[in-house]
């Protein structure tokens, strides 16, 4: 067993660092688990710990459920104990926590992060009053964030009311209250999976990106719907029984918007099917009714056009 030992030392020695597999960290962070565990408000913690191997780094994932009653305070030291450990002993290694609080949930995401963890604890904060108003999920990324604090936070709130009038709704008030929070995105969404949402990467929606949803939404199919990036990036969802002739009609009016297929980021799901993609002029179309269709009507603004790729 020595020489075995040895021989691995020498070899590990003799080749590049990343070749060798990290050290374990696995009993570090079940005595994580276990402090989360113990601390108020916590309900249950879990981990599910992958080993380090060679070229690949450990992973730690730890599920965290909060009591009902579990306060503000509770909240935010579950964050800031789990991303200590994160940034110190787990530095190398890719950390996620996944908190449940009533409907509400969170997440925290690191690797060999550079937030201070008061950072961190100051977006955990900043989240609590998000979190305690609409269903919201709140995620907390540490990772490849390189301007300071190196902390940013995405919200998805998802609103009562049906369709685009409740996502419309929820704004004013969202921006009134919250608008003001630092380094965080946001999708504002209803409950209806492919369904309405409009996402933006810093701060709420403005007053640019409603402007072109408000053109967007013109003339759409009969249970269509939008997903509205603040790039201008799009994705629709078309309603079972739409006919070739309005969704290839849509799509027109939808490019002539965009600036053509050569500037539009741009796909189209009718249910669970996809139907077709226009990304920057190279586009991909189904082959059923409605992307046949969509291809004979705008592929010439395509610079390339790929088709179904048959799988065995």
């Amino acid at each position: 067993m020595k020489s075995t030992l040895l021989l691995a030392a020498v070899l590990c020695s003799t080749i590049p660092l990343a070749a060798c597999a990290n050290q374990s960290r696995a009993s570090e962070a079940d005595e994580l688990r276990e402090h989360l565990a113990s601390l108020p408000g916590v309900a249950s913690a879990d981990l599910d710990y992958t080993e380090p191997v060679t070229l690949d780094s450990g992973k730690l994932t730890l599920t965290v459920a909060l009591e009902p009653e579990a306060t503000a305070d509770d909240f935010v030291t579950v964050v800031e104990v789990t991303y200590d450990a994160f940034a110190d002993v787990h530095r190398g290694e890719e950390g996620d926590l996944e908190i449940t609080w009533g409907d509400d949930s969170a997440h925290l995401r690191s690797f060999e992060p550079d937030a201070d963890t008061a950072a961190v604890a100051a977006a955990a904060e900043a989240a609590v009053p998000v979190l305690t108003e609409a269903v919201t999920r709140a995620e907390i990324n540490t990772q490849d964030v390189a301007a300071k604090p190196h902390v940013e936070t995405r919200f998805t709130v998802t609103v009562a009311e049906p369709g685009i009038e409740g996502v419309l709704a929820a704004l004013p008030d969202l921006d009134r209250r919250f608008g003001s929070i630092e380094h965080a995105g946001w999708t504002v969404q209803t409950a209806a999976e492919n369904s309405w949402a409009l996402n933006s990467s810093d701060g709420l929606p403005d007053a640019a990106q409603l402007d072109l949803l408000a053109e967007l939404r013109q003339g759409l199919p009969k249970g269509a719907a939008l997903w509205l990036g603040d790039d201008a990036s799009m994705s629709v969802f078309l309603a079972a029984g739409t006919t070739p002739d309005d969704a290839s009609a849509m799509v027109g009016r939808h490019l002539a918007i965009l600036g053509g297929a050569g500037k539009a980021f741009y796909d189209i799901q009718q249910e669970w099917d996809f139907v077709g993609s226009i990304i920057n002029g190279e586009c991909y179309f189904d082959s059923g009714e409605l992307g046949a269709r969509i291809e004979k009507d705008h592929a010439d603004g395509c610079t390339k056009v790929d088709h179904d790729v048959e799988t065995s």
